[in-house]
């Protein structure tokens, strides 16, 4: 007891006989740069790319990857202080023959402001899979920073990519396209490459097929490691108000690449009608205040496949429909609190659409969800169950703040089952649309589906929609069928 009393008051005594610069000295010690692999996955093994937050991720010294997109290995330079730029050299080791991929930059460079370059690896051709790529940090131009960090656990002086079995599909971005009818009008779309593609797999001779309404130019305008972009231009004037002209764009299969989502773009030129922008009913249908505002409906259905129709109940997120500030059925939704009219918002003033707030995920429109089983509701997979705009308001004599009718936005939609098989889903409809009481709107129309593999052609639901609870259950439809739930 008196032995451990003694060392004790040595040990005290040591310390209060260091003098304060001693104490600041040892605080204050910094720790030696270091210059490191910086490779984060997410809790899905995938990427995270900066500006992502992380978190509190760590590195990771290897990475599976199963894309043919562009590759992107992010090295930091942890550094208390660094002047002027710094620069790095690593080496690149692989079975793969030269030609299979391509690694840039040369040199990696770092500054004070910009701490972190990136190694960029494009792919050119397909893999065995087994095959990888092993990168080390080899050296750097300040001889007082380290190669690789003091945790032993993640040095992160190396980094190796394993290439595993690759899978490329292939879809549209959208599914439909607006015009405004003027010869020379320019739209754009891209084919989207999920998992990336080699470019000369892709056989852009026979990539569409084609049922044109109207004379047009297509061309390809870009590309990037994921997506090829196409514009589309306008030969003849379309501007006829009361003629609809339309034009369908079909993705066709290519040996190496299935269908993932979109397959067909319906590029359109509406009807146009005179309508007064004040009335805006679509603002009645939606609220930006709530990203996860609700309508509320009810579907005439066989949901249990006992041969009785009935109403069910069911909900989807309604969204507005972003536009241009130019465009003609175009209202201010908000300012974003600012003087500065670049960041305002507007909306169309007379269509909403079904989307999900959620990333990732989708919402159940005209109870779509409900007609299925075995689907797969992952956007990625059914991205039909998002709808950007699905119905259109067309105000009574274009001017009655109350009343009116309703056209379902023909276009669309797809989605899969759990076993990824693709469905396509032609869609079209129409009803009206009235005030009921001062917080409440309806919504009364008929859903026309049409595929051929799932319904023989063609076949109608009917549905009221509304824009809040509190509405009176409708009356049954005893001399009209219905849809059964179909196992996808």
């Amino acid at each position: 007891m008196k032995a451990t009393k003694l060392l004790f008051l040595l040990a005290l005594g040591l310390i209060l006989g260091c003098t304060d610069d001693d104490l600041s000295n040892q605080a204050n010690q910094e720790l030696p740069a270091s210059l490191r692999f910086n490779f984060l996955v997410n809790s899905n093994n995938e990427p995270i790319a900066y500006p992502a937050l992380s978190g509190n991720v760590l590195p990771v010294a290897t990475y599976e990857n199963t894309s043919l997109r562009t590759l992107k290995i992010p090295v930091v330079l942890s550094a208390r202080s660094l002047e002027g730029t710094v620069t790095a050299t690593y080496s690149v080791n692989s079975g793969l023959p030269e030609t299979a991929y391509a690694v840039q930059p040369e040199e990696l460079r770092f500054t004070a402001a910009q701490p972190t370059d990136t190694i960029e690896v494009r792919f050119n051709q397909r893999w065995s899979a087994g095959e990888s790529i092993a990168f080390n940090l080899t050296g750097v131009s300040d001889p007082g920073i380290q190669l690789g960090a003091l945790n032993e656990a993640t040095v992160g002086d190396r980094f190796e990519v394993t290439l595993g079995e690759v899978n490329t599909t292939y879809q549209l971005n959208t599914s439909r396209i607006d015009l405004s009818g003027a010869a020379g009008e320019t739209v754009t779309f891209r084919v989207e490459f999920p998992n990336g593609y080699i470019e000369e797999e892709v056989d852009e001779a026979a990539i569409f097929s084609f049922l044109n309404g109207f004379d047009y130019t297509l061309a390809r305008t870009g590309q990037g490691s994921d997506y090829i972009s196409y514009s589309l231009t306008l030969n003849e004037d379309l501007s006829a108000a009361d003629v609809n002209y339309q034009t369908i764009i079909t993705l066709k299969e290519q040996a190496a690449y299935s269908l993932s989502g979109n397959a067909n773009l319906l590029v359109i030129k509406p009807i146009q009608t005179d309508r007064d922008l004040a009335t805006n009913p679509a603002s009645h249908f939606y609220d930006t205040s709530n990203p996860y505002y609700l309508v509320r409906g009810e579907n005439w259905i066989d949901h249990n496949n006992d041969g009785e129709c009935s109403w069910r109940s069911w909900t989807a997120f309604s969204v507005p429909v972003e536009v241009d500030a130019d465009h003609p059925n175009a209202i201010l939704g908000s300012d974003n609190g600012t003087p500065d009219p670049s960041d305002d918002m507007y909306y169309d003033a007379y269509r909403i659409g079904f989307r999900s707030p959620l990333a990732g995920r989708t919402t159940n429109p005209f109870n779509l969800q409900r007609w299925f089983d075995n689907e797969a509701t992952d956007a990625s997979a059914s991205p039909g169950f998002n709808i950007d705009a699905a119905i259109e308001f067309y105000p009574e004599g274009g001017t009655s703040a109350a009343q009116g009718s309703v056209a379902v936005i023909p276009q669309f939609l797809t989605i899969s089952n759990r076993d990824d098989e693709l469905f396509e889903l032609a869609i079209s409809g129409s009803g009206s649309y009235r005030q009921v009481s001062e917080d409440l709107w309806e919504m009364k129309l008929e859903l026309r589906v049409t595929n051929d593999a799932l319904y023989g052609g063609t076949v109608t639901s009917e549905y009221y929609i509304y824009s809040d609870r509190g509405y009176e259950d409708p009356a049954d439809l005893p001399g009209n069928s219905c849809v059964e739930e179909i196992t996808l």
